[in-house]
């Protein structure tokens, strides 16, 4: 009977894959969220990060699936005027990929539709 040996690399790799696979389960892509959209309800979304620092705001564009989003961790107002917390983005750079976990927003007094708000972001 002859001995298989898997590579130790090839073993690390698809370890790695499920590790990912874990972190995204019940996450959708932005073109998932878009495509049927969830609005004022707590989802999590994955892509990766554009514009950080770029913009004029304190916001980011996340793209998966073909679709982009735009992600607002500070300036969050609702209609009333009542201030969300601002999320960190210390660590994060363009070009990462980051599961955000926030809401889909509908058209209001200070925020346009399909806005989203983060109220966490992590690296994977």
């Amino acid at each position: 009977m002859k001995k298989m040996i898997i590579p130790y690399a090839l073993v690390l790799a698809l370890m790695a894959s499920l590790l990912v696979g874990c972190a995204r389960e019940g996450t959708l892509s932005v073109s998932e969220l878009l495509g049927n959209p969830v609005y004022d309800t707590e989802v999590k979304i994955y892509g990766k990060v554009s514009l950080l620092g770029e913009l004029f705001c304190p916001c980011f564009e996340l793209t998966s699936g073909g679709e982009k989003v735009l992600i607002w961790y500070g300036l969050m107002a609702e209609d009333d005027g009542t201030q969300r917390p601002s999320v960190s983005v210390e660590g994060i750079k363009n070009g990462d990929w980051v599961i955000v976990a926030g809401e889909l927003k509908t058209k209001g007094k200070y925020r346009s539709l399909n806005d989203f708000w983060a109220s966490n972001i992590e690296e994977y």
